[in-house]
C-alpha cells in the first residue's frame, strides 16, 4: 500500500500530458478544450510550461481555475492568458466548449513583430482573465480569428507559418482592445489604467526590489498618487502590493521547483541567502524549508523530481 504522505511527480510539460517540448518550427498549436481534457476526466492538474504561452478560451461555459495561488470560478465567455512559468490547472464540466491556443514564447518575442509585442506586453508577462459578452463585436471577431487559425493550422497551404503568426497577433490585439474597452467603461479610466501599468511593472521588476518611489517615477506619477490609487482600487497599499509580488514568486518557486534555496535567493535579487531566509520567515512565520516541505505534502510532490 502506498504511503499516503508519499508525493507524486509534478512535471513541467510541453503541452499538458506531453513531457517533450515542441520540435516543429511553426511553434503554434490550437485544439478544442475537449480534445485533451476528456482524456483526463475534464481535470487538468496544476502544472506549468517552461517556454509556452497559452490562451484558454471558454465559450459560454464554466471552469474552476487554479492560477498560481488563486482559485477562480468562471462562468460565461472568458479568455485566460498564461505566460510561461505560471502554474495553472483547470476543472471543467463535461463537454465544455472552448479552445486552447499555445505559442512558443520565442515567436512572441520576434523583433519583426515588435509593434504587437509592445502593445500586448502586459498579456505576455502577467496572467489575465478577460471577460466578453456573448454578442459583443470583439467576441464575435475573436471567435472568427480562432476558427480561421484552427482551419489554417489543419491546412498545408503555402505561407502557413506566416499566416498562423498573423492570426495569433490579431487574437492578441483583440484581447488588448477588450482590456481597453473595460478600462474606458471604468468610472475613472485613468486610475484603472495606472493600476494595470503598475501591475505590469511589478512583474517586470520585482527581482530588482524597486521601491514605491522607483515605480512611481517609471509611471510618471508621485509616490503619494500611486499609493492612494492602489489603496482605493485594490484595498492594499503600493508597498504591500510590491511585497506580495515578491512573496508570490518565492512561494511559486518553493512549491513548483526544486531550486536550491541559496540559488533562489540570488535569482530573486536578494543580497544574500541569510537575509532571504530572514525576510521570508518574518513575513510568513515559517522557514523556507518548512514551507516547501508542507506544500510538497499538500500538492503531492516528490522531492528531487519534476
Amino acid at each position: 500500500m502506498k504511503n499516503p504522505t508519499t508525493p507524486i511527480k509534478i512535471p513541467t510539460f510541453g503541452l499538458y500530458g506531453e513531457s517533450n517540448q515542441y520540435q516543429q518550427t511553426e511553434f503554434i498549436h490550437i485544439e478544442n478544450i475537449s480534445s485533451r481534457s476528456r482524456q483526463h476526466d475534464w481535470l487538468i492538474k496544476p502544472h506549468r510550461h517552461g517556454k509556452l504561452f497559452q490562451l484558454l478560451i471558454l465559450f459560454d461555459g464554466a471552469a474552476e481555475v487554479c492560477l498560481n495561488e488563486q482559485s477562480l470560478a468562471l462562468n460565461g465567455n472568458w479568455v485566460i492568458s498564461i505566460p510561461p512559468g505560471h502554474v495553472h490547472g483547470f476543472r471543467f464540466p463535461a463537454d465544455t466548449q472552448g479552445m486552447v491556443l499555445t505559442v512558443v514564447d520565442s515567436l512572441l518575442n520576434d523583433s519583426q513583430h515588435s509593434f504587437v509585442q509592445n502593445n500586448v506586453d502586459d498579456l505576455l508577462r502577467t496572467p489575465h482573465t478577460i471577460r466578453f459578452e456573448a454578442g459583443q463585436v470583439l467576441f464575435v471577431q475573436l471567435k472568427q480569428y480562432l476558427q480561421l487559425l484552427q482551419s489554417e493550422f489543419q491546412s498545408v497551404n503555402i505561407g502557413q507559418p506566416q499566416m498562423l503568426q498573423w492570426l495569433v497577433n490579431m487574437i492578441l490585439m483583440t484581447l488588448k482592445r477588450q482590456q481597453e474597452h473595460d478600462i474606458t467603461r471604468h468610472p475613472e479610466p485613468g486610475k484603472a489604467k495606472l493600476i494595470l501599468r503598475f501591475r505590469a511593472l511589478l512583474d517586470a521588476h520585482y527581482r530588482e526590489h524597486w521601491t514605491v518611489q522607483d515605480y512611481a517615477k517609471a509611471l510618471y506619477v508621485s509616490s503619494s498618487t500611486l499609493s492612494r490609487t492602489c489603496k482605493e482600487y485594490t484595498g492594499g497599499a503600493a508597498k504591500a502590493l510590491i511585497l506580495d509580488r515578491v512573496l508570490l514568486e518565492i512561494k511559486r518557486r518553493l512549491i513548483y521547483t526544486h531550486e536550491p534555496l541559496d540559488q533562489m535567493a540570488y535569482t530573486l535579487g536578494f543580497k544574500d541567502p541569510a537575509y532571504f531566509s530572514r525576510f521570508f520567515s518574518k513575513q510568513e512565520g515559517v522557514t523556507l524549508s518548512q514551507y516547501r516541505a508542507d506544500k510538497y505534502r499538500e500538492t503531492g510532490t516528490v522531492d528531487g523530481e519534476f
